[in-house]
C-alpha cells in the first residue's frame, strides 16, 4: 500500500502494462501501478475504472464476471478478462462490491512473499512491488483460478469446461514464505 504525491488523471483505460489497481482511502480514487512508470491516481474507483475499460474494449464488466462465474463454476472473486486480444486477465483479491478490493493483472507477477498471515507482498516482473491486506494462499488461489479461465476459454475445443475449480488449502513448495511464477527472459 502506498502513499504520498502522485500525479492523478480523471480517465484511465487497462492495457497489457496495468499491474495493479488499489483503492486510495478516498475510495474515489485508485492508485494505478503500470509497468515501467511510477504509480498515479485516478479519479475514478477501480471498479468504475474496470467497467469503463471493458466498454472500450467493446464489452461490459457484467458480461465478462457472468462469463467468468460460469466457465469457473463459482461467484466469488471471479476474474475477468478485459481485453481478449492482449490477454490482459485481471483478479480481484476481494469481493468485486468491497471498496478495499484490489486488481491485479495476472501477467506481469513475478512473487508472492507472505508478510504475515494477512499481507501479502506481490512482485512484478518489472520488480515493482506492493503489500497488499490479503494472505498469500487467498491471492495464490486467484492466480491459480485466473489461470484456469485462461486456459478454458483458449482451448482448442468447441465446448468449454464448466466445473468448479478447486482452491488450495496450503501451498506446496514454498521455500522461505515465497512464491514466484517463472518469467523467461525475452529473445531478440
Amino acid at each position: 500500500m502506498a502513499g504520498g504525491p502522485f500525479s492523478e488523471k480523471n480517465d484511465y483505460v487497462i492495457n497489457s502494462k496495468t499491474l495493479l489497481l488499489e483503492p486510495i482511502q478516498s475510495e474515489e480514487h485508485t492508485l494505478v501501478y503500470e509497468k515501467g512508470r511510477e504509480p498515479f491516481t485516478v479519479t475514478k474507483r477501480p471498479l468504475n475504472i474496470i467497467r469503463q475499460s471493458c466498454i472500450r474494449y467493446l464489452n461490459t464488466y457484467d458480461g465478462k464476471r457472468n462469463a467468468s462465474a460460469i466457465i469457473l463454476g463459482t461467484n466469488r472473486k471471479v476474474p475477468v478478462n478485459i481485453d481478449e486480444i492482449k490477454g490482459t486477465y485481471l483478479f480481484p483479491t476481494s469481493s468485486h462490491l468491497k471498496h478495499n478490493c484490489v486488481w491485479i493483472t495476472l501477467a506481469h507477477l513475478k512473487e508472492l512473499e507472505e508478510v504475515d498471515k494477512k499481507r501479502t507482498k506481490i512482485t512484478f516482473s518489472d520488480y515493482q512491488s506492493v503489500i497488499v491486506p490479503v494472505s498469500a494462499l487467498a491471492i495464490y488461489n486467484q492466480v491459480n483460478l485466473t489461470k484456469a479461465l485462461y486456459e478454458r476459454g483458449n482451448a482448442p475445443t468447441e465446448s468449454i469446461v464448466k466445473e468448479k475449480v478447486n482452491r488450495a488449502q496450503y501451498v506446496t513448495g514454498v521455500k522461505g514464505h515465497v512464491i514466484s511464477f517463472f518469467h523467461p527472459p525475452k529473445r531478440e
